[in-house]
C-alpha cells in the first residue's frame, strides 16, 4: 500500500511539473536566446548586411547595374517572391564593394531575376545602412525584392531559420512570397507547396494585420514563414520601405499564421486513441489492436504526417514555437509516459505501428536479439544523447534522422526512404520492433520518464 501510495505521488508530481511547463510555453511562448547554437551552421551570414564605405545621399538612378549572375542556394530549395524600397533612401557608392566583395549581395540579384514572374527591363542592387534588396523595374514601374537570410535568423522553423523572399509594388503591398531556401523537411515543403498556402500573401496591404490559414501536417513551419516575412518588413521599415508614399502608416503590420479548427477535430482523433490506449478491457481485443494500430498509421502518419519526435520537447527550448495542436499532443505524449508505461510507444506511434502490423501479417524469423536489454539502452540513449548535443550545436538537420518524414511523406528519392522503409522493415522481420527497441531516440527519452515517474525497479517486484 505504501509503495502504491509512493508510486501515486511520483506520478502526480511529474504530472504537476509537466503541466506546469506545458502552459508556461502555451502562454509565454517559446524561450528566446536561452540555448543558442555553439556554433554558427549557417553560411555567409557576415556577407547577409552592407558594408558601408561611403555614405551618399543618392538618387537610385546614380548606382550602376550589376547584372545577372548564377547563384547556388543552401539546404532545401523551393523558391521566394516580393517586396520593395524607398526613393530617398540612403544610397552608398558601391560598385566596388557589392560587386567584389558581396556574394549574398550577387545572390539576391540573381535570385530576384529568376522569380521575378515577368521579364524586367532593369534590374538594380541597392544596399541601404541594414539590408541589400533588388529594385526591379518594368513599364516604368518599380518592384522591391528582399531576402530574410542572415536577418531574422531569430524566428526558427522545425529545422532552424527559413529563408525567404518578398516582393512590394509601388503601392506598398506584397505581391508574393516565396520560400528560398532552408533545412525544413522535404515533404513538408511539397505539401506547402501543393496547397493555397503561398497565394494567401498576394497583395497583402503593408499597413494592415492578415490574419492567414497555417498548414495542418506543416504548422511549425507555416507560421515561421508568417513570422519571418512580419519581421522582414519590420526591418525593412522605415527605411527604404517608409519612402514608396508619404505617410504610410506601416507600424501595424503583421501576418499572423493559425491553424483552422479543424485542428480540433485532429487533436480529437488523437486524444480518443490515446483514451483507447489507457483502458485495459478493449485493447485485449486483436481485432480493436490491429484496428488502432491501423488508424495510427493511417490518420497521424499518412493523413496528417505529424508524428511526435523528441525534437518536439526540444523546440520551446531553440525558439521554435509550437502550435496549440502540437502542444497538446506533446501533453498527451508525457502524460502517457508517466500514466500509462509509455503509451505513445506502445500504442500511437505510426512506425511502431507499421513494424506491427508487417509482424502480424507475416512470420518473422524472429531470431534472438544480439544485445542484451542494458545493452539496448545504452545505446538507444547514446544515439538520443548525440542527436540532442548535434541539434544544440546548430545542427538543425540533425532532426531529420527519423522514419516518420521520408515514410509518411513519401520521399522516395530520398536515400533515408529506402533505409527506413524497405533495410528497416526487413531488419524489422528478423529482429522485431528493433527500430523501437535499439535505435529510436524519442523512445529513450519516454521510457526515461516513464521510469523516473515510476517507483524503481527493483522495488516493482517486491
Amino acid at each position: 500500500m505504501n509503495n502504491r501510495f509512493s508510486n501515486d505521488k511520483r506520478k502526480w508530481i511529474a504530472t504537476i511539473v509537466v503541466s506546469a511547463f506545458f502552459l508556461f510555453f502555451w502562454i509565454y511562448g517559446p524561450l528566446q536566446g536561452v540555448i543558442t547554437p555553439f556554433f554558427n551552421t549557417e553560411k555567409d551570414v557576415h556577407h547577409v548586411k552592407p558594408i558601408l564605405v561611403k555614405e551618399r545621399q543618392h538618387h537610385y538612378n546614380q548606382v550602376k547595374n550589376i547584372g545577372e549572375m548564377e547563384t547556388k542556394g543552401d539546404g532545401y530549395r523551393l523558391i521566394t517572391r516580393k517586396r520593395e524600397a524607398k526613393p530617398h533612401s540612403k544610397v552608398i557608392h558601391f560598385e566596388e564593394t557589392i560587386a567584389n566583395k558581396s556574394e549574398y549581395g550577387k545572390a539576391l540579384l540573381a535570385n530576384a531575376i529568376k522569380l521575378y514572374e515577368h521579364t524586367p527591363d532593369e534590374t538594380i542592387l541597392r544596399q541601404t545602412e541594414h539590408l541589400f534588396f533588388v529594385e526591379i523595374i518594368r513599364n516604368k514601374e518599380r518592384t522591391y525584392y528582399f531576402q530574410s537570410k542572415g536577418l531574422t535568423n531569430q524566428i526558427q522553423g522545425y529545422s532552424g531559420p527559413i529563408n525567404l523572399g518578398i516582393f512590394i509594388d509601388e503601392n506598398a503591398k506584397i505581391t508574393n512570397m516565396h520560400h528560398v531556401s532552408s533545412h525544413e523537411t522535404v515533404s513538408y515543403l511539397k505539401k506547402i507547396a501543393s496547397t493555397y498556402y503561398y497565394d494567401q500573401y498576394k497583395n497583402k496591404s503593408l499597413k494592415e494585420i492578415h490574419q492567414i490559414d497555417a498548414i495542418s501536417g506543416a504548422t511549425i513551419t507555416t507560421k515561421a514563414m508568417a513570422l519571418t516575412t512580419t519581421e522582414l518588413v519590420a526591418m525593412a521599415n522605415p527605411d527604404p520601405i517608409e519612402n514608396l508614399s508619404d505617410s504610410m502608416g506601416l507600424s501595424n503590420f503583421q501576418m499572423v499564421a493559425s491553424l483552422t479548427l479543424k485542428w480540433l477535430i485532429h487533436i480529437s482523433v488523437i486524444f480518443i486513441l490515446f483514451l483507447y490506449a489507457f483502458q485495459k478491457k478493449l485493447r485485449k481485443s486483436k481485432k480493436f489492436v490491429l484496428l488502432t494500430a491501423a488508424v495510427c498509421v493511417i490518420y497521424i502518419g499518412f493523413f496528417l504526417n505529424d508524428s511526435f519526435t523528441y525534437v518536439t520537447f526540444m523546440h520551446p527550448f531553440i525558439g521554435t514555437s509550437l502550435s496549440s495542436f502540437m502542444g497538446l499532443y506533446a501533453l498527451f505524449v508525457l502524460l502517457g509516459a508517466i500514466w500509462g508505461k509509455n503509451t505513445y510507444c506502445k500504442h500511437i506511434c505510426p512506425y511502431g505501428n507499421i513494424q506491427r502490423l508487417q509482424l502480424h501479417l507475416t512470420k518473422g524469423l524472429n531470431k534472438k536479439f544480439f544485445l542484451k536489454n542494458k545493452r539496448i539502452k545504452q545505446v538507444r540513449f547514446t544515439i538520443l544523447f548525440f542527436l540532442v548535443i548535434g541539434i544544440l550545436a546548430g545542427y538543425r538537420n540533425l532532426s531529420h534522422l527519423e522514419p516518420f518524414p521520408y515514410i509518411f511523406g513519401f520521399e522516395v528519392e530520398s536515400l533515408w526512404f529506402f533505409i527506413f522503409s524497405v533495410v528497416g522493415l526487413l531488419m524489422n522481420w528478423v529482429y522485431p520492433m528493433i527500430w523501437c527497441r535499439l535505435l529510436c531516440p524519442t523512445g529513450s527519452i519516454l521510457d526515461s520518464i516513464m521510469v523516473v515517474s515510476s517507483k524503481k525497479q527493483k522495488n516493482a517486484h517486491t
